[in-house]
């Protein structure tokens, strides 16, 4: 992918993504040790992506970074890539719609109060890794299949297919001249209710391999011609869609295992929730421990129902078998 091919678009996109409402901050959770609690805070993915701003935040707090983490699925080309995404593009009329979870209410924008978080020890995010190997399927797949089944039973539809977005860093393929500023694309998974963590594992290597990531980074770059004014009406009008997935699921990967930085803090990541999204779910592996958050909108869940999915979700994680079954709660 050629340098700075869309320069600042991304940028402009989530620009008006706020003007419709939407609160952009991406939630970073810093927790010392003896503490109970976490020092929240925000950075607009206006200006960032998740890796560049926790890099922003590891900086301030004194860490040198020297190098981002780049790409693993490099793509190149613009015609194989949208191609591929238009012959993929039917719908599934199982699929489940915004109205099986989208409630009537109008909340102000700003940080969601609906939070719940989780850090495991060293052991446990080692036990968590060899489980992974010995299933054959990487912590990410494993993680979204268990996130996927904690919160089937609070939709309307529990057995309907079930749309997540999936944010793919572009970095080595895309330079931008600040590396922590947005070198972000997604993929889109449809998750069945029966699918293993291996199911999930092939069709996500299946939609990079075709290069869904670039075709969707290359349909976001029509923005440069459009107007602010512009933008706002199509991000309303996808919106008002019956179709639309149901979160974001991001993992930002796993960060200084040395423990070459010299700190004793832990650190949790949460990618924002926008309107017609249920809720965002985020991973971070900092010196050996694995955090988990998740958080819904305001919008759309009632109080404690974030604690409600984690407790389900680590309930998933922490099961001896391969849970393929749903979810009860």
């Amino acid at each position: 992918m050629s340098s700075q091919l869309y320069p600042g678009t991304d940028a402009k996109w989530f620009h008006a993504s706020e003007v419709t409402g939407d609160f952009m901050g991406i939630r970073y959770g810093r927790v010392t040790p003896n503490s109970d609690g976490v020092e929240w805070s925000f950075i607009s993915h206006c200006e960032c992506d998740g890796i560049g701003g926790f890099v922003r935040i590891l900086r301030e707090h004194g860490a040198e970074m020297p190098s981002l983490p780049q790409t693993k699925h490099p793509c190149q080309g613009m015609i194989a890539p949208l191609w591929e995404l238009w012959r993929n593009r039917k719908s599934n009329p199982e699929s489940a719609k915004r109205s099986d979870w989208a409630q009537a209410r109008n909340s102000p924008p700003g940080p969601s109060s609906e939070v719940a978080w989780h850090l495991f020890s060293e052991k446990e995010t080692k036990e968590l890794l060899e489980k992974c190997r010995r299933e054959g399927v990487t912590v990410n797949s494993f993680l979204l299949k268990q996130l996927d089944q904690a919160i089937r039973p609070d939709i309307q539809k529990p057995n309907a297919v079930i749309p997540w977005m999936i944010p793919v860093n572009l970095r080595g393929d895309l330079e931008h001249r600040d590396e922590t500023r947005n070198h972000v694309s997604y993929i889109e998974a449809r998750i069945q209710r029966d699918d293993s963590a291996k199911t999930i594992q092939v069709q996500l290597q299946q939609r990079l391999k075709r290069g869904e990531h670039r075709a969707n980074y290359l349909i976001l770059g029509i923005g440069r011609f459009l107007s602010h004014e512009t933008k706002v009406k199509i991000i309303q009008k996808d919106r008002a869609k019956p179709a639309g997935n149901i979160g974001v699921f991001s993992n930002l990967g796993v960060w200084d295992p040395e423990k070459t930085i010299d700190t004793r803090d832990s650190w949790l990541f949460c990618p924002p929730v926008v309107k017609g999204q249920l809720l965002g779910a985020g991973c971070v592996t900092f010196q050996g421990r694995l955090g988990l958050t998740i958080q819904g909108h305001a919008n759309s869940t009632p109080p404690g129902i974030a604690d409600t999915w984690m407790n389900c979700w680590l309930s998933a994680i922490e099961s001896p078998d391969d849970t393929s079954k749903g979810s009860n709660h």
